[in-house]
């Protein structure tokens, strides 16, 4: 069992930069739209949104490469884990405030603010600190292809779940 850690670390891992890319991508081609979601949130002034984007859409892109590379592999982790965190935390803070219609602004398929993008962020979180704290290990070439393989099939199934997810607003109001 402990010799599959290396290609489930690798998997994890895989997944973790398709998710935050996504994000990144998001951000930088939508950027206007993205900074309206951020607006949504209310929890700082309009202007201060620009910068925040650009700063955030940054973080990602730097958690990402610091994942590429063995040395720092578990700071991008901790990085991404962080962000992953921060996110929910502001989603909290704005259903706190009553704003409750508003899109996450993730960069996947539109979806309202809930409990449910709360409970996505925290396994994100959670398994962007499994990178920091799971070794790596050398999986070779076959081992990179079927980690990579594996990591392609959990983004497209957390893509399907996202769309999915992004219904359950309508379906509640027609139930």
């Amino acid at each position: 069992m402990e010799a599959l850690v290396p290609y489930a670390s690798a998997t994890v891992t895989g997944f973790t930069v398709l998710v935050l890319a996504r994000a990144a991508w998001h951000k930088l081609a939508a950027y206007h739209e993205t900074v309206g979601f951020a607006q949504g949130y209310g929890l700082v002034p309009a202007a201060w949104t620009y910068p925040l984007v650009r700063a955030l859409t940054a973080a990602e892109i730097l958690a990402i490469a610091l994942m590429f590379l063995p040395q720092t592999r578990g700071f991008g982790g901790l990085m991404a884990a962080g962000l992953f965190g921060g996110y929910g935390l502001l989603m909290v803070l704005a259903l706190r405030q009553g704003r409750s219609e508003i899109d996450c602004g993730c960069g996947g398929a539109p979806q309202i603010v809930s409990g449910l993008t709360l409970g996505r962020n925290a396994l994100l979180a959670v398994l962007a600190l499994g990178i920091a704290l799971i070794p790596a290990g050398p999986v070779g070439v076959a081992g990179a292809l079927a980690s990579l393989a594996a990591g392609l099939t959990l983004f497209a199934v957390f893509g399907v779940a996202e769309k999915l997810a992004s219904h359950l607003p309508n379906i509640r109001r027609t139930a």
